[in-house]
């Protein structure tokens, strides 16, 4: 955030401003200039660029909140950058003798004509809509920071304000702040970021896996382990009760990945198999090798040992074919 700097500037806004503070033991009341505002009127108001702390009276705020300040931009829309010297001369010509302590910021970014969200409304809307979605990834998982503007300029054609993200991931996620006019029209899109910090146990290899493998099948070879997921792209392999092999191969150490494992074949390619033929009338069976691995219910291709023909069928279960 800009650094913000005290400088006490002494002003009279009339008499009863000032018998007001004597009478309160001359304490001073306190200002915060604003580091983004935007003017209505041809004229700025100081309580458009400030805001009362601490223990400013109401009444002595509605006055001295009414003071007409310097120009503001003639264009509507249009936005001009006002440093903090300049914001200290304009309020020393206008606040001649007022019992006032400023924060200024190091400057000011004023516009004519519609309104402002200063930083903190832009990340509270930003935390409310990321926080559910954060939350629903499960596990350990944490909303780490929310990087927004500084501020939003909106002009008078604006009807709302929101925030659209997709689904959260862990590390960077990407959102952004859509400004919608009249019939749902866009009129801006501000890209933002927020990091999200997720842990999980994830399946690691405790010895090197070899593509076709049957590594889930033998819980040995692998442990769970607690990681940050932030640092890893792609889905982790979840073996569940099934029965899994190495599609490709898997260092000592890594995390296996969905993508590194496939079912386990119902039946491997040089396993001895039943062959059973269904035609019209006609029941054959014999026994034959497998030339491929298979799945259940998917193609297979088999060959006689006697004749040496190669022949598809379709795999009923661990020892079956079928061939129609």
């Amino acid at each position: 955030m800009i650094r913000r700097i005290k400088i006490i500037v002494a002003a009279a806004v009339g008499a009863a401003l000032l018998f007001a503070a004597a009478s309160a033991g001359a304490a001073l009341w306190r200002l915060s200039v604003k580091e983004a505002a935007t003017a209505a009127g041809e004229r700025v108001l100081l309580s458009e660029i400030a805001e009362p702390q601490g223990s400013f009276p109401p009444d002595a705020w509605a006055t001295l909140g009414a003071t007409p300040l310097w120009y503001s931009p003639e264009t509507v829309g249009k936005q001009t950058i006002i440093p903090a010297a300049k914001i200290l001369e304009g309020l020393r010509y206008y606040l001649r003798d007022a019992p006032v302590e400023y924060a200024l910021p190091n400057q000011l970014v004023l516009s004519r004509g519609g309104k402002v969200l200063s930083h903190e409304e832009l990340r509270t809307m930003a935390v409310e809509t990321l926080t559910p979605k954060v939350q629903a990834l499960g596990g350990e998982t944490r909303l780490v920071s929310v990087s927004v503007p500084d501020h939003l300029f909106i002009d008078d054609r604006a009807t709302g304000v929101h925030v659209e993200c997709g689904e959260a991931i862990p590390g960077k996620m990407p959102f952004r702040f859509v400004v919608a006019g009249a019939g749902a029209k866009i009129l801006q899109q501000i890209p933002a970021e927020a990091v999200v910090e997720q842990f999980a146990r994830v399946p690691v290899a405790i010895k090197p896996v070899l593509p076709r493998d049957g590594a889930a099948r033998e819980q040995v070879a692998y442990v769970w382990e607690r990681r940050n997921m932030a640092h890893i792209k792609g889905r982790v392999f979840e073996p569940g009760d099934g029965q899994w092999r190495a599609r490709r191969g898997v260092g000592t150490g890594q995390i296996i990945m969905a993508d590194d494992m496939e079912p386990m074949p119902l039946i491997l390619r040089g396993e001895q198999v039943r062959v059973v033929y269904q035609g019209r009338g006609v029941r054959l069976t014999l026994l034959a090798e497998a030339m491929t691995d298979g799945a259940p219910g998917g193609k297979i291709t088999v060959k006689n040992p006697k004749g040496n023909k190669e022949i598809m069928g379709v795999v009923r279960d661990r020892s079956t074919v079928v061939v129609q």
